[in-house]
């Protein structure tokens, strides 16, 4: 009986570990890096205005440095309308906020270089916050809420 009991303890000791660790996002996070970095990205640089709706809910927000809030149809006007051609564009994600098993911010630093308001070309800057969540529905499977971006330079 005593061996039965070291037994089930053993087993039953790698299950607490791995609950008190929480879940593993590995998965989840490396779907959502390629989302943030490559394929939202890429619905601006196409004026994929339609797979960006597809991606948006529909009650999107995009938040400026300003505080200024632009709702998603606006958003998708401006896609449609407006070329985004940044040279060297880049995202780099810093950290993953979990909230729940289904709603997460991704947070991160973009740049790219550009012309700045001055007319001289500069590295330009920002920092982002988005509200993204799971959407089984949705063709990426997530579904993004919301976006904010802060801190904006071009230096």
């Amino acid at each position: 009986m005593l061996k039965l009991v070291a037994l089930a303890a053993a087993f039953a000791f790698p299950v607490e570990v791995a609950n008190a660790l929480g879940p593993d996002r590995t998965l989840d996070e490396a779907t959502l890096a390629r989302i943030k970095k490559e394929v939202w990205p890429g619905f601006y640089r196409a004026q994929d205005a339609d797979g960006l709706a597809a991606f948006l809910d529909v009650a999107f927000v995009n938040i400026g440095p300003d505080g200024a809030v632009t709702p998603r149809a606006e958003e998708l006007a401006a896609v449609r309308a407006e070329p985004w051609t940044p040279a060297n564009f880049r995202y780099d994600i810093t950290r993953f906020i979990w909230l729940r098993e289904d709603l997460v911010i991704i947070v991160g630093k973009g740049s790219s270089d550009r012309i700045g308001d001055d007319g001289n070309p500069c590295r330009h800057v920002y920092t982002s916050s988005n509200l993204v969540e799971r959407a089984p529905d949705a063709p990426l499977g997530w579904r993004a809420l919301s976006s904010h971006v802060s801190g904006v330079e071009c230096d």
